[in-house]
């Protein structure tokens, strides 16, 4: 290869190199210095936290341990001195005004068994409190009669609760209120009567706690010097290994940065004629793998501003793994003589990390002796638009082949000329069966003139239609299908296609009304449950109250039907109940009246435009006369009775609750007049 060379360079980015290597040595001792600071003042912080830790569970231990003493004190105070002491004092002061408490005659008998008690212990007070929260008891006498009904932790003893805090010297208790003279743990236990259980009175229990906090103290700080001096030492190790690591990286960067700098002094070997085409060019020697590129080359894979390795083994990192093998065959072949010229196109990495499709081109300028290969020039040339432009259609194509729903392209005179896979799977009809027709063929009747019309005319106004369509398969067999028709306009916005894309949704809408079903009828016998009936019986008032007419609404319960689950399984219940349910509907003809069943054994029968009585006892009659005969269900001939209430709209209820609710008063009373009957609610004067 030919080179070119600038002289004056070497002088100048020698004279840098030395300026450059301080400043770097500068700033990493800086970085080992800031490493050094917060590294010691995390070690610092740790031990800190670790004596706090210490601390506060120590003192939590305390607390806790002190007040299972306390609690095992109050047990052995009460079972001396409660029953013969305590408790009569506490009976005796009950309805005594608390002045009066100090002066009651069993204080100095207690005082001497309580000191007798505390000998020997670490507990220098103890107070007892009644169901109140006086004090009526406190080995410093004159407390006795002091109400702490307010106190916090009385409070707590009295709920049957066991409750202890610290008090630190001349501080104030958070129960007491009182400034302490010596750090103190003051625990609130309740007595419970062992007969009955409830709480007959509170203990409060001081112990003096300041040795044993004085200890904890003295451990903590012993244990964060300790944990500072162990955090030193491994300190300074971690220094020592990082601190030669650091050395180690300073040197590096040092012998990179020289590389680098040399890498810089070489100036441009090169002037390329060919770039005006907008082509990067590369030129390569084989022998050594170096490479160098032109301007516009470095500026298609972004790196204008960047430095560029020019070594080709470094670039065919850049080329997509999956083109490696491909780009290796095409240059073998061409060097082997199999090709006359070599181009080849590959996904090469762009700086920034994207991926570029380049058609590369080359050729070989010289060769040894021998004919092999020294140097070769080539351009690289962007067409990654080319390519996601034909991406895009392949995968458009695939798209319409591999979806669902079934696509049908037809051009401006309505003649089918595309249809995918999923139209065949859905119609029946094949591609070669509809190319050239009009998609009337697939038209089931179903629909009027007008629906056509007005379909089209919205697909020329807005340029697309959507809704749902019965068409009919090759077969014969109906289905519905949910449509959307796009008009395709071409450059002269004259239309050019229509698209419809349509899927098969006939067991979506058998769901549906299955769902409704299921939502508004009674699963075993059909007849619209409580919910619809509901509708129903809202609509049928509001209509009566509009046209001022009268409605009837008889409530049925079944006579006997319990015994017939019982004996003979609810399988024959059930069957019993949708007989039932058919002979009712057969006692009522007309459209408007409706037949329900709310549930269990219990039916409604509503009757709108029902004016007299006398017609709906007819009905009534008709109900009773069909339940009493006979029900033959499998080998069981069942005979069972109903009791039938009455009740009208509006004289027995102005809104369906109430009227439902005289119907269900009326059919009770038809029970108590003996069953098999009907009854009707009384008519107000």
């Amino acid at each position: 290869m030919n080179h070119a060379f600038t002289p004056g360079l070497t002088k100048s980015a020698s004279s840098n190199e030395t300026g450059s290597a301080a400043v770097v040595a500068a700033t990493d001792f800086k970085m080992l210095r800031r490493f050094a600071t917060v590294s010691l003042a995390a070690f610092v912080v740790v031990a800190v936290l670790l004596g706090y830790a210490f601390r506060t569970l120590s003192v939590d231990a305390l607390i806790n341990g002190y007040q299972s003493e306390h609690v095992s004190h109050a047990k052995i105070i009460a079972n001396e001195l409660w029953d013969d002491h305590f408790g009569p004092l506490v009976q005796s002061v009950a309805d005594k005004p608390a002045a009066q408490l100090y002066a009651a005659d069993q204080i100095p008998e207690l005082h001497q068994e309580v000191l007798r008690l505390l000998k020997g212990t670490k507990i220098y007070k103890i107070k007892v409190y009644d169901l109140q929260g006086r004090t009526v008891y406190s080995t410093d006498l004159e407390q006795i009669g002091v109400d702490k009904s307010d106190n916090a932790g009385v409070q707590a003893g009295l709920r049957g609760l066991n409750s202890s805090q610290l008090v630190h010297k001349h501080q104030l208790s958070a129960f007491e209120g009182e400034l302490q003279e010596r750090d103190v743990i003051e625990s609130y236990i309740p007595r419970h009567d062992p007969l009955t259980g409830k709480v007959s009175g509170v203990f409060e229990i001081y112990r003096d706690a300041t040795t044993v906090l004085a200890e904890v103290d003295q451990r903590q700080w012993l244990l964060v010097t300790a944990v500072i001096l162990l955090l030193t030492l491994l300190y300074l190790a971690v220094f020592i290994i990082v601190k030669k690591a650091h050395d180690q990286i300073v040197a590096q960067n040092l012998e990179r940065q020289k590389d680098q700098q040399a890498l810089a002094l070489s100036e441009e070997r090169w002037k390329f004629a060919l770039e005006g085409a907008g082509a990067g060019v590369w030129d390569r020697s084989l022998q050594t793998g170096e490479v160098v590129f032109s301007r516009r080359f470095m500026e298609m894979h972004g790196f204008e501003d960047h430095a560029l390795e020019h070594q080709a083994e470094a670039w065919h990192a850049r080329i997509h793994p999956d083109d490696l093998a491909r780009i290796e065959a095409d240059r073998n072949a061409y060097f082997s003589g199999e090709k006359a010229s070599y181009a080849n196109e590959r996904r090469m990495q762009t700086r920034d990390g994207h991926w570029k499709w380049i058609l590369s081109r080359g050729m070989v300028v010289s060769r040894d002796a021998q004919g092999k290969p020294l140097r070769m020039i080539g351009t690289h040339t962007d067409i990654t638009e080319r390519h996601e432009h034909e991406e895009a259609l392949r995968l458009a194509s695939t798209v319409i082949q591999t979806m669902d729903e079934a696509v049908i392209v037809c051009n401006a005179h309505k003649e089918i000329v595309s249809v995918n896979p999923a139209f065949t799977v859905i119609t029946g009809y094949a591609e070669a069966e509809v190319i050239g027709k009009n998609p009337s063929l697939l038209a089931s009747g179903s629909h009027t003139a007008k629906f056509f019309q007005d379909m089209w005319e919205q697909l020329t106004s807005s340029g697309n239609w959507h809704g749902e369509i019965c068409d009919r398969r090759k077969s014969g067999a109906l289905y519905i299908a949910w449509l959307s028709i796009k008009q395709v306009r071409d450059e002269h916005d004259t239309p050019s296609h229509y698209v419809a894309v349509f899927s098969d949704i006939s067991d979506r809408k058998a769901s549906e009304e299955r769902m409704q079903q299921l939502a508004h009828f009674d699963v075993l016998t059909g007849l619209p449950n409580r919910a619809l009936f509901y509708d129903r019986l809202r609509q049928a008032l509001a209509k009566a109250r509009r046209d001022k007419t009268r409605l009837a609404l008889m409530f049925i319960d079944l006579d006997e039907f319990k015994p017939v689950n019982d004996k003979l399984g609810h399988q024959v219940g059930d069957l019993l109940l949708k007989a039932v349910a058919q002979r009712l509907s057969d006692c009522v003809r007309r459209g408007s009246d409706t037949v329900a069943r709310l549930g269990g054994d219990e039916f409604v029968v509503m009757l709108p435009e029902m004016e007299t009585l006398q017609a709906a006892t007819l009905v009534a009659e008709n109900i009773l006369q069909a339940l009493n005969r006979s029900f033959d269900i499998g080998e069981h001939p069942i005979h069972i009775s109903s009791s039938i209430g009455i009740a009208f709209f509006p004289e027995h209820g102005a809104d369906e609750n109430v009227l439902l609710q005289s119907a269900d008063v009326a059919m009770y009373q038809a029970k108590n007049n003996g069953r098999n009957q009907w009854y009707a609610a009384p008519m107000p004067d």
